[in-house]
């Protein structure tokens, strides 16, 4: 009995150790990780002009929100009004860029979506998934938070209101403050 004891206290002391180890080296490098580099290029929207590029610019000093969609997601056409409000009420002190997946819906779908909606901030087709899979986004629509220093700040999964929007960006601007 007293065996069977001393191999779980060793080796369930050993294992537990470990986990605790892994766990906290993998928390680390979960902590605001650097947002990687992107390019796009733009639909016409009120502020900008088709065929602008749009990059994830290391020299901007304004937080940025990447919002992923697709015009045949309810959810994700749902909420871009929102967006767009917000995006209006913030343009000075935030940028945001929507990035539309293509498969579903074409690029000339996605154009002629953002056209008729009268969206205001930049939005421009993902082509080959690439800027997707970089952030991770397993579902649409998925909105990500990353601050002036380049780093991912929160990730929002799921429609999105503007009262949400607002409280994330009021505390990411407060952060942002010296």
């Amino acid at each position: 009995m007293m065996r069977i004891f001393n191999y779980f206290h060793t080796y369930g002391l050993l294992l537990a150790t470990t986990l605790f180890f892994l766990c906290v080296a993998c928390q680390s490098q979960l902590v605001n990780p650097k947002a990687p580099y992107f390019s796009i290029t733009t639909y016409e929207t009120k502020f900008y002009k088709e065929g602008t590029t749009f990059n994830l610019d290391d020299n901007s000093k304004k937080p940025l929100i990447l919002n992923f969609w697709f015009p045949s997601c309810p959810p994700c056409v749902k909420e871009m009004p929102d967006i767009d409000s917000v995006y209006r009420l913030y343009r000075d002190k935030v940028d945001i860029v929507g990035i539309q997946l293509i498969g579903l819906d074409s690029v000339s779908d996605g154009s002629d979506f953002v056209t008729e909606s009268a969206i205001s901030y930049a939005v421009g087709p993902d082509n080959d998934g690439s800027i997707a899979v970089d952030y991770s986004v397993t579902g649409f629509p998925t909105t990500v938070f990353i601050d002036s220093e380049r780093n991912i700040y929160k990730s929002w999964q799921g429609e999105i209101k503007a009262e949400q929007l607002r409280k994330i960006i009021d505390t990411l601007l407060k952060i942002e403050k010296p």
